[in-house]
């Protein structure tokens, strides 16, 4: 719970939000739930900015107070983190932007109670959603769902990766939000690809029927099984492709497949696969892309291997859970 905590916070300082982003993630701060992993969190992001606060932090604060209702009246009925900590909370949460998504303007707390699911870096999880619906969850995921699907419509909310089999239900979608995706079907499996460090949103059919829609876009693509609508962040361009679905769902088997990938994208999927981090200097691969693909029980020290020989770049030292990557000379 710890580490899932301080990496939402890492992911959402690094990256730009909106407006409804910024509220949504200052009430999940403020919430009683996991209070003590928040303290913890903040207070190590308060210790890496060293405290920089200038004038406008405070006024930051309580602008962020009367944008998410707390006024100086009810402020009591919410749990207030230390000062110091409250200033980091404001910095980041005011000034800083990104493209972290975690919403639930469509569940009312009185009506709905959210279950946090996270799926470690290094594990993969199997359950049964309250629909009877099943969700496969990769590692380094969130899943947020109620404990029974109220209203007209089965919302649930995903920063990661999962796939879905989805009990069929004509009278009430079931819909999957993901960053500014939103993915709707009746009945169908399905599978979700929205790591927030990722440059790029996947939503691939694999059996039924599926709808993709945008936030901020009135465009909608319906797609047929193998086919996958892939979103681009930085360029917010989307389009729809062959996928390939042995790949896509190679995850589920407990195999790693890469295709036209960078370098550091390999790198981020080996570090939610293995629960490891790598440390290498930025400067040290190109956009050059590659193909590789590895059985469930390849270790991470076969997998270093065969990369090193085929790119020819790089030497390496694993060392617990760090690999330490040098150029070669």
């Amino acid at each position: 719970m710890k580490n899932y905590i301080q990496k939402i916070i890492n992911v959402f300082t690094a990256s730009e939000h909106s407006e409804n982003v910024t509220k949504e993630v200052h009430q999940w701060l403020l919430d009683e739930e996991h209070a003590d992993e928040k303290d913890i969190a903040l207070s190590t992001l308060w210790k890496e900015t060293e405290g920089k606060v200038d004038a406008g932090t405070w006024t930051s604060l309580e602008n962020v107070y009367d944008k998410v209702g707390v006024s100086a009246g009810t402020k009591k009925r919410y749990r207030l983190f230390p000062w110091k900590y409250a200033a980091a909370v404001a910095m980041f949460v005011v000034t800083v932007s990104g493209t972290f998504w975690l919403t639930k303007n469509t569940f009312k707390e009185e009506t709905a109670a959210m279950i946090e699911q996270y799926i470690p870096d290094g594990k993969t999880y199997e359950f049964e959603l309250p629909d009877g619906s099943w969700v496969h969850v990769n590692s380094g995921t969130l899943l947020l769902y109620p404990d029974a699907f109220k209203g007209d419509t089965r919302t649930v909310y995903l920063i990661g990766e999962a796939d879905f089999k989805v009990k069929k239900n004509p009278d009430k979608p079931f819909i999957v939000r993901s960053a500014n995706m939103s993915v709707t079907a009746l009945g169908t499996e399905f599978n979700v690809a929205a790591y927030p460090e990722d440059s790029e949103i996947v939503a691939t059919l694999i059996q039924g029927k599926i709808k993709v829609n945008y936030e901020q876009s009135d465009h909608s693509y319906i797609l047929r099984p193998g086919q996958q609508v892939v979103y681009n962040r930085k360029t917010a361009q989307s389009k729809i492709e062959e996928a390939d679905l042995e790949d896509v769902t190679a995850w589920q088997r407990g195999q790693i497949v890469f295709r036209g990938s960078t370098m550091e994208e390999i790198l981020l999927t080996l570090e939610r696969r293995f629960d490891i981090t790598f440390q290498y200097n930025t400067k040290l691969f190109t956009t050059d892309e590659y193909n590789f693909s590895f059985s469930k029980n390849t270790d991470i020290g076969e997998i270093m291997e065969v990369m090193k020989e085929v790119t020819g770049k790089f030497t390496y030292k694993i060392d617990k859970n760090v690999c330490y990557m040098k150029t070669v000379k």
